[in-house]
């Protein structure tokens, strides 16, 4: 009990928060591609991009916001790779989004070492991060304050843009065509809607949105760089796009999910538990929900058989 009342706390929940948002972002952002049609593996590799743009726009112009822009700038420029691999080109999803994972790691690494002579992190006084909102008359007090006040912008704006999202996929034209082509792309072609149009717009908005998720793990959930920071949360984006077909509203309670995860997670490593076991948690969270997710198609499957079976007639 002693170690629950540990973990379990009114911190945990602003924890929760921190670490939910970049994997929110991300996979808000993968939701409009997820939509289009296209299964974006490069998720990862694109918020790793960001966060290494973001600290370097910051460290060279002395701006969060300037930084934030450059990241978001890095994270479209790849997104814009993937699509003409992908749409223009007709290239495997899966083949075409390794190499926007594994090359950016290297990349960045290379990058670091030729512009600071650095090898695995940027930590200098001159980068400058997010700004901490407090929220008027809640902040400094008890639970609330601790649970709602001193955040970044971005925590606050990626819970604003699940409904956001939701809006332009379901209220707007433009959500109206990305969706008609990655469901039925030969209607879509019949009506005029030019679906190659529509599978970049989504891939440009995806990669906007892995930009903002990117530069919040350099800027905004800690102020410097290093190797590899993504730790697997484009992986583990990919994971809740899977199960919740880039519905904005699950996407947001999968990603609180692992989210709260990656939040025990750390809190273990306070109460002396192996690192090794600690760094595993998202992860077993993630095959959990994938195994769920399985089981339950499996199980519709089966009752749709069942009732079709029932009701033919017999002798059939």
């Amino acid at each position: 009990m002693e170690i629950l009342s540990t973990i379990f706390t009114v911190s945990l929940v602003a924890a929760t928060l921190r670490t939910t948002t970049p994997i929110l972002l991300v996979a808000l952002g993968g939701s409009f591609t997820t939509k289009a049609g296209i299964f974006n593996i490069g998720l990862e590799g694109q918020m790793l991009v960001a966060a290494f743009f973001a600290v370097l726009g910051s460290l060279w112009s002395g701006s969060a916001w300037v930084g934030l822009l450059c990241g978001i700038g890095a994270a479209v420029t790849m997104a814009m790779i993937f699509s003409l691999l992908v749409v223009t080109l007709r290239a495997t999803e899966g083949g075409r989004g390794r190499p926007p994972n594994s090359r950016p790691g290297g990349r960045t690494i290379a990058l670091t070492t030729a512009s600071f002579g650095v090898r695995g992190s940027i930590g200098n006084p001159g980068i400058v991060g997010l700004p901490r909102l407090q929220v008027p008359f809640i902040h400094g007090t008890r639970p609330w304050g601790q649970m709602l006040s001193g955040y970044t912008p971005l925590i606050y704006a990626a819970i604003v843009l699940v409904f956001v999202v939701w809006a332009i996929q379901y209220r707007t034209r433009l959500g109206l065509y990305i969706r008609v082509t990655g469901e039925k792309p030969e209607a879509a072609e019949s009506l005029g809607i030019r679906t190659t149009r529509m599978q970049h717009i989504a891939s440009v908005l995806c990669g906007v949105f892995a930009g903002l998720a990117g530069s919040h793990l350099s800027l905004g959930y800690i102020t410097m760089f290093a190797e590899n920071m993504s730790a697997g949360r484009g992986f583990m984006a990919v994971a809740v796009l899977i199960f919740s077909n880039g519905d904005p509203f699950k996407v947001f309670f999968g990603c609180l999910l692992f989210g709260f995860a990656d939040a025990v997670a750390l809190r273990l490593q306070t109460v002396g538990m192996s690192s090794y076991l600690v760094l595993m948690v998202p992860y077993l969270v993630s095959l959990l929900a994938l195994f769920a997710l399985s089981w339950r198609q499996r199980d519709k499957v089966y009752r749709t058989m069942r009732r079709t079976l029932t009701a033919s007639p017999r002798g059939t």
